[in-house]
């Protein structure tokens, strides 16, 4: 199958552009908030260490929050808890942006934080469900599958590099009109960049939300709800959020490590390239998911997991090798290629897996195994680095926390699994495997 003939298919599924027009839209402000608001806070308060401690508590928020709101978004259907989570957060952004003008005390920018982070609309997880659903095995349209969650994973990748993009479009803009707000270019850009992504959120948001495919989405429908651990009791899902989480560890180091070899290299332009260096990698892996969406793998779903994930900790090692910072965005660019269809491969898993009844919860477990861990691997690469003083144990340290991952990808999946319908074709629900 050819890669226009693959596109063509995936935008033909019902509400596609929608879907996948307003997920980019919705998404930008993550590629944007982290960084706006560790410089302004910075800005404002003169501390790293309270703008990070902001961060903190939103991202402590979103990881403990996502699960609720997927199973919110699995009764209810996810068109109205996106809608209400969408204009929640984008209130409690502007007040948090209120409040750190206003230089309000550090326990209140964190209880603001904490209240805007758990409102996050999980439209991610959402989005993953639609197209499960959209692709299931009753709707005829189960090839397109592969190509649905690879674009899906792409466009995810490329929010990270138009974001920081626009975030220092904001930044060059900032300096000839701060004089005209009376504040510093510090503060303006950041503030501007917010209010810019807090738009990008609720916009996208509603507008995917309010679209057919997902007001006519309900995945728990007709079945009986669920209840305690819900997804965390299928059998295969604990094992793939342990991959999930040394792949999130490595994700969460690799940043740390990168820019204590750009510090080691020139310290004077260490920050600049750090963040070139991470937007090659991104780069490399939105082009290699919009590859992957043209491809229908025969190998089983465990053994693409295997080879991705090995491929992720071997693509670690090399990183070892780069004599230069050229170098090392092309061995980037190279090994990042993995990224994208590694999150297509965990995507199809959970489809695989998942009782339609709790998709999405199932899609929120792995977001906050994924902010979870990340801060781990960010927190203790951080600690290797200052304790060896080397970069390259940095390096060995992401490595490993991947290659952790591909020693357990390496056991079997469950031989069953369940495979979301469709709701029009009018056929009975899925059992619920897990409902208690």
């Amino acid at each position: 199958m050819s890669a226009t003939s693959s596109y063509r298919d995936v935008w033909a599924l019902p509400g596609a552009p929608r879907l996948l027009g307003g997920g980019v839209v919705a998404r930008l402000g993550q590629g944007i908030t982290v960084l706006a608001w560790l410089l302004l806070i910075r800005e404002t308060t003169g501390s790293y260490a309270q703008a990070a401690t902001v961060t903190a508590a939103s991202s402590v928020a979103i990881a403990l929050a996502a699960p609720v709101a997927g199973r919110l978004a699995d009764r209810f259907g996810p068109s109205t808890v996106l809608v209400v989570c969408a204009i929640a957060h984008g209130l409690t952004q502007v007040m948090l942006l209120a409040a750190v003008l206003a230089r309000a005390p550090l326990a209140v920018l964190c209880a603001l934080a904490f209240t805007s982070g758990a409102v996050l609309p999980p439209i991610g997880p959402a989005l993953r469900a639609a197209w499960a659903v959209l692709t299931g095995a009753a709707s005829g349209r189960s090839r397109t599958r592969n190509a649905a969650m690879s674009i899906e994973s792409a466009l995810f990748e490329l929010v990270y590099v138009l974001g920081p993009l626009l975030f220092a479009g904001f930044m060059l803009l900032a300096g000839p009109l701060a004089p005209l707000t009376g504040t510093g270019p510090g503060v303006l850009g950041p503030a501007a960049s917010l209010l810019a992504a807090a738009t990008c959120t609720v916009l996208g948001t509603v507008a995917i939300a309010r679209g057919s495919t997902l007001r006519g989405l309900r995945t728990q429908g007709t079945g009986p709800r669920t209840r305690g651990l819900g997804p965390l009791r299928v059998p295969g899902i604990p094992r793939l959020l342990v991959v999930t989480a040394g792949i999130a560890v490595s994700f969460g180091a690799a940043p740390v490590a990168l820019a204590a070899w750009a510090e080691g290299q020139d310290p004077t332009t260490s920050g600049a390239v750090t963040g070139v260096l991470v937007s090659v990698w991104s780069l490399g892996s939105a082009a290699a998911g919009l590859w992957f969406a043209t491809q229908h793998p025969r190998a089983s779903l465990r053994r693409q997991l295997l080879l991705l994930t090995s491929g992720l900790a071997a693509g670690y090692g090399t990183w070892l090798l780069a004599p230069s910072a050229w170098w090392l965005g092309v061995v980037l660019v190279v090994t990042g290629a993995v990224i994208a269809p590694l999150l297509t491969v965990q995507a199809n898993i959970v489809a695989h897996l998942s009782p339609q009844g709790m998709l999405t919860e199932a899609y929120t477990w792995m977001t906050t195994t994924n902010l979870s861990a990340a801060a781990l691997g960010a927190a203790l690469t951080g600690v290797v680095v200052d304790t060896t003083g080397s970069a390259a144990w940095g390096f060995v340290a992401t490595g490993l926390a991947a290659a952790v991952a591909a020693l357990v990808a390496a056991l079997p999946l469950p031989a069953t699994g369940h495979d979301p319908q469709v709701p029009a074709t009018g056929a009975p629900p899925l059992p619920e495997a897990v409902t208690t």
